[in-house]
Order: C-alpha cells, then sequence, then structure tokens
C-alpha cells in the first residue's frame, strides 16, 4: 500500500511535465538583439518592459529608429477572446479587434489584431499576428511578427535577451 501514493505521485509530476502545464511569463525588462532579429526596419532598436500576472499582460515598447523615438503601449487578456481596442498612434477613427490565447502545451502565446483606419478610398484594414515564446532558462524572449495589409504581407523576428 505504500507504493500506491509513491507511484501517483511519480505519474502526476510525469503527466505535468509531458503535458507542458506550467505557462510561461514573460514579465521582466527585454532589449532587441539586432544581430539575431532579422526582416526588421534598419537602425531599429527596441525594448520592452511586460508585466505579466496570471493571464493578463501589459506591454510597453519603446521604439527607436533613424525618425525618432515612439512609445507603444498595450494590454491583452490570453483567454482567447476577442476585444476591442484603440490603435496607439492611429488616425482619428480607427479601430481594433485583438485576442491572445495559449500555443498547445502552454509553449507560448500568439497575438492577432486587426485594425480599421478610415482614409480618403474608404476603410483600411491592417492584420497582424505576433508569437511570443520564452527559452526554457527564461533569458531569451523570441516574437515572430506576421503582418498583412494593403501594401503586402511581411514577416520578422526580434529575438530580446532579458535585462538584468
Amino acid at each position: 500500500m505504500k507504493r500506491y501514493p509513491v507511484t501517483c505521485v511519480v505519474m502526476a509530476l510525469f503527466l505535468n511535465t509531458v503535458s507542458g502545464s506550467s505557462k510561461p511569463n514573460f514579465s521582466g525588462t527585454w532589449v532587441m538583439d539586432k544581430d539575431r532579429s532579422f526582416s526588421n526596419p534598419a537602425g531599429l532598436e527596441q525594448t520592452m518592459t511586460i508585466k505579466h500576472s496570471g493571464d493578463a499582460v501589459e506591454l510597453e515598447a519603446k521604439l527607436t529608429t533613424p525618425q525618432g523615438e515612439r512609445v507603444v503601449s498595450e494590454n491583452w487578456m490570453i483567454d482567447g477572446q476577442e476585444r476591442q481596442f484603440t490603435p496607439g498612434g492611429a488616425a482619428p477613427g480607427s479601430s481594433g479587434k485583438r485576442k491572445a490565447y495559449w500555443l498547445p502545451g502552454n509553449r507560448g502565446v500568439v497575438v492577432s489584431e486587426e485594425t480599421v483606419t478610415d482614409s480618403p478610398k474608404g476603410p483600411v484594414t491592417h492584420q497582424a499576428t505576433r508569437k511570443y515564446m520564452l527559452s526554457p532558462d527564461g533569458n531569451t524572449l523570441t516574437v515572430d511578427y506576421y503582418i498583412d495589409g494593403p501594401r503586402g504581407s511581411g514577416e520578422a523576428k526580434r529575438i530580446f535577451n532579458r535585462k538584468p
């Protein structure tokens, strides 16, 4: 009878490891590694500060380009529910909808959004998807970007190192 509880504990630990049920936490300050990132605008530098608690994420990104500096702030819930948001830096009358969800096995998070901006020729729609993956040691964050809009489609990868 003494083996039964030990066997149950070992099986529970095994199943927890195999199922990947522990979710990564993206909290921290992250600095883009320009040498390992690709398909980004020339001269781009980026630092992100992320606060992640449960399924709530607050992100502030400071982007520096030869044209200047801008700060993007956003928040999302990782629950698969689509929510309305106001796109930062967009023209008045712009609207957006966004949803975020865990990848299978809680390996990372996907954030997808669609924004609509009024133009003289009618509404203009942009779609963007970002995939956030944390390295096993928690010190590298990879963000894959997929963007579709009237001017075409594009992909980029940004590799971030955790700032101590």
